[in-house]
């Protein structure tokens, strides 16, 4: 069994709520197909610049049994998802991360990816997650800011190199301590 266990639905802030993108429950295609089509394809290849591995297609990237992929929606509109991915129950560790915004969602003080964030941190502490780990391109400046103003420590860059289609690069990896240990 997947751990740490989540429910499907939970609240986020501002009236939104993160919902389980799945591709076995009755519903789920809709659902994926709805997360996956509120990206325009024109936006994909800036969107997923810093990404080693593309989430598209969904349906076959949620069918992986050892992760959990969220979206954020607004009402019918899903704005924001990210996935839980690495866990480690007996260190009460998980990896946040494949997490990306709608182009319209961006901007406004990054809140998109502040409620994204709030909510999976809420869900994953009652859920028994001490710590969540991020991984980041060492040059995406914009994701970086973004963990460091959602309060992830920066905490190591991997001398391992960071290998993309076009180039090579290196990880910094961040992490949020969800309990006072």
């Amino acid at each position: 069994m997947f751990w740490p266990e989540l429910p499907d639905r939970f609240p986020a802030a501002g009236g939104r709520e993160m919902r389980l993108v799945s591709a076995r429950d009755a519903g789920a295609v809709d659902a994926v197909e709805a997360v996956e089509a509120a990206l325009p394809r024109d936006a994909r290849d800036e969107t997923f610049h810093f990404f080693t591995s593309s989430p598209f297609p969904l349906a076959e990237f949620v069918a992986d049994d050892t992760r959990r992929t969220y979206a954020l929606w607004d009402g019918d509109v899903p704005v924001a998802c990210t996935t839980v991915y690495n866990t480690d129950r007996d260190a009460g560790t998980v990896m946040l991360g494949y997490t990306w915004v709608v182009p319209a969602a961006r901007g406004h003080g990054g809140a998109a990816n502040t409620e994204l964030k709030e909510a999976m941190y809420t869900a994953l502490q009652a859920a028994g997650v001490r710590e969540v780990w991020f991984r980041a391109d060492v040059e995406n400046r914009r994701s970086c800011r973004s963990m460091e103003k959602n309060g992830a420590q920066r905490m190591h860059i991997e001398d391992a190199p960071r290998v993309y289609p076009d180039r090579v690069s290196r990880s910094v990896f961040y992490r949020r301590r969800l309990t006072g240990e």
